[in-house]
């Protein structure tokens, strides 16, 4: 048999699978070093050659190889840097023939694209779950183990890098596979130095210098043309070829991404915590605010709401924000208006609160900018007692001045009738008195006056102290009996056989009874009765004392203990009694009731006199 020009890559075997005869171009296809083989040599020794493989059937995958061909089908099998098709096909007179086709470019070509269509999935998935939320550690070890197996690789790292003072880099590891950590124990290897000197992929057919990792390449990782990390592949059973490091250029740009990201993520990972911690210190400092603040958007809606507000208008948070602010404001008001000024003036306006009630209220309206956005800062101040006050203050002005002058009046009056000598001795004696009675009057009502401004002003003296309310009563009743006796009044007395014990300062305590005394005294009719009845009531011991006389009318029931409250409308009062009283009595002992952690109160049930009561807490005294 004769080979024609196109069977160049043909050997032709006999029945027994011995070599008969080789074309020309077969030599060609042998792996380095081997010599063709000789007429007779067994088909085995033949592929053997040509792969590079060892010649021994038992030291080569050559009779495996060889079990699968002759099936109709070629067989792709590599050789030393190239690859080959062949296929067995039988011949004539029993003969084989063993065709060759070189593959390599054509293989070369189909696993770039393989490779590079890896990759681009690589990327992709990488990218996709990075962006999703994905941890950054998870999604560099998941890239490095892809970028192993595409490579055909055991040993791989992903190191980012930190430069430290001396301008020396230090390779912090985020992931690590095969002996990659113990290349670091001691200097760089050559390898990595060339990759971070030229900041282009670097590889080395010897490997690296410590450690057996075989063939290695290193991919330098950039961000913005600075070096932050870099891959390393090793443990590869053949070189990097120039086509497997193109295919793998794009992997230094995927982990600085992910680097990127992780960055992003923790610089915005601290932005929230310090705008949580801002807004917590905002709203601390908001809440702190002692008036109400109340933030509206520019549509008019609440959109912050302060502690003092919620004290204030009664909402919670949750129940006012996003509500309109004219809901905080009485119908008159226009917030509108309030708002187009946004100048920080004060001004007076009635507020509403969530029950309906509305109030006096001071507001002031000022107008912010936030990322563009108008806001409005409203701040309320309640000027319900501010305006009591001023009440208060007006009618002590009015009353005290009218209280002043009257006993002062008569006082001068009565001097200058006895000082003109217009009046005899008796007449004289008549004026000194009216004179005398004015100047006491006077008196009581600056030391009432002062009594009151020591207790709101915490400075009274007040030494509580374990004492028998009852002994107080009745040392009371036996200073006003000058006074009863004059008025033939008879005292009727209802307290328990056992001591009335207290803890309290017992000159206050006699303050308390002596100004309730002196009203049912001054108001109990001519032969009347005064009723004094006390007993222990739980853990409170009460005192009720009781007149006959006109009895205090319904409406001013409630404020007959405020300051300079006083009825006009009673029954006459003469002799003894005929002087007014300062206004102030009933206020004093509701303070002093109140300072001994007590209550007072008044009842008066038509045509039935009237009871002003008080209760104090009940203490044990020791037997003596």
């Amino acid at each position: 048999m004769t080979l024609s020009p196109d069977d160049d890559a043909v050997a032709v075997f006999d029945a027994g699978a011995r070599l008969i005869r080789l074309a020309p171009g077969f030599a060609a296809m042998l792996a380095p070093g081997r010599t063709p083989p000789a007429p007779g040599a067994p088909l085995a020794d033949v592929v053997a050659a040509l792969i590079g493989g060892p010649s021994a059937p038992g030291e080569s995958a050559t009779p495996m190889l060889l079990r699968h061909l002759g099936g109709g089908r070629p067989e792709e099998i590599d050789g030393v840097g190239r690859s080959f098709e062949i296929d067995l096909a039988p011949g004539r007179d029993g003969e084989t023939r063993l065709r060759v086709v070189d593959v390599t470019r054509e293989r070369r070509l189909r696993d770039g694209a393989r490779r590079r269509e890896t990759m681009q999935h690589l990327l992709v998935d990488v990218v996709r779950g990075a962006l999703a939320g994905g941890d950054s550690a998870v999604a560099i070890g998941d890239c490095l183990d892809r970028l192993m197996r595409l490579c055909d690789c055991h040993a791989g790292i992903v190191a980012e890098l930190r430069r430290l003072p001396s301008g020396a880099f230090e390779p912090v590891p985020l992931a690590a596979r095969g002996g990659w950590v113990e290349a670091f124990a001691g200097p760089p290897p050559p390898v990595l130095l060339r990759a971070f000197d030229t900041l282009a992929p670097a590889r080395a057919d010897a490997g690296l210098e410590t450690g057996d990792l075989g063939p290695t390449a290193v991919l330098p990782a950039l961000d913005r043309g600075r070096l932050v990390a870099f891959v390393g592949l090793s443990a590869r059973a053949r070189p990097f070829d120039d086509d497997l490091m193109d295919c793998l250029a794009a992997a230094p740009a995927i982990v600085a991404l992910l680097l990127s990201l992780r960055t992003h993520r923790r610089r915005r990972a601290q932005a929230t915590r310090d705008l949580r911690a801002s807004r917590g210190q905002v709203r601390a400092i908001f809440d702190t605010i002692r008036e109400g603040a109340v933030i509206a958007s520019a549509a008019g809606t609440v959109v912050g709401f302060n502690a003092a507000a919620e004290r204030m208008f009664g909402f919670s948070p949750s129940e006012v924000l996003g509500r309109p602010f004219a809901d905080l404001l009485a119908e008159a008001a226009n917030p509108a208006a309030l708002f187009a000024e946004g100048d920080g003036r004060r001004r007076e306006i009635s507020a509403k609160m969530r029950d309906g009630r509305t109030f006096p209220a001071e507001l002031s309206v000022s107008r912010v900018a936030v990322d563009g956005e108008p806001l409005y800062v409203a701040i309320l101040q309640d000027i319900t007692e501010r305006k009591r006050v001023a009440r208060m203050q007006a009618e002590l002005v009015s009353t005290v001045g009218h209280d002043l002058r009257s006993p002062l009046t008569a006082i001068l009056g009565a001097l200058r009738l006895v000082a003109g000598g217009a009046v005899d001795a008796e007449k004289s004696r008549d004026m000194l008195a009216i004179a005398e009675r004015n100047g006491r009057r006077l008196m009581r009502l600056i030391t009432d006056l002062l009594d009151l401004e020591r207790i709101d002003a915490g400075m009274i003296a007040f030494r509580p102290a374990p004492c028998d309310l009852g002994a107080v009563l009745h040392q009371c009743v036996e200073s006003h009996r000058p006074l009863t006796e004059a008025k033939s009044l008879r005292v009727a007395w209802d307290l328990p056989a056992e001591p009335l014990g207290v803890e309290g300062d017992a000159d206050r305590l006699a303050q308390i009874v002596t100004n309730i005394l002196a009203n049912a005294v001054r108001f109990s009719p001519e032969g009347g009765e005064i009723a004094i009845r006390a007993a222990c009531v739980g853990d409170r011991v009460r005192v009720a004392i009781s007149d006959r006389g006109p009895g205090i009318p319904a409406d001013f029931l409630p404020v007959m203990f405020d300051r300079f409250r006083q009825v006009t409308h009673r029954a006459p009062r003469t002799g003894a009694d005929a002087a007014e009283g300062s206004g102030l009595g009933l206020s004093i002992v509701r303070a002093l009731v109140e300072l001994h952690g007590g209550r007072v109160g008044a009842l008066s049930p038509p045509g039935a006199g009237a009871t002003v009561y008080f209760e104090l807490p009940r203490k044990t005294l020791r037997k003596s």
